[in-house]
């Protein structure tokens, strides 16, 4: 009786191990993919105004 729970136990554990190897492998692709989208944007595209633009509206 106590090989059946050794081995229960143990492929328990060896599922638990491919479960966390396979989740981490998904949130390290979806981690990379968030990285890469996150970008500065062009400073012409943010719609800011230069203090140059200010300065020779004024004068």
């Amino acid at each position: 009786m106590n090989w059946l729970i050794i081995i229960i136990v143990g492929i328990l554990a060896i599922a638990l191990i491919a479960f966390l190897v396979v989740r981490n492998q998904k949130d390290e692709k979806e981690f990379e993919k968030e990285l890469n989208n996150d970008y500065a944007k062009p400073r012409s595209e943010d719609g800011d105004i230069e203090i140059d633009e200010l300065t020779d509206n004024v004068h």
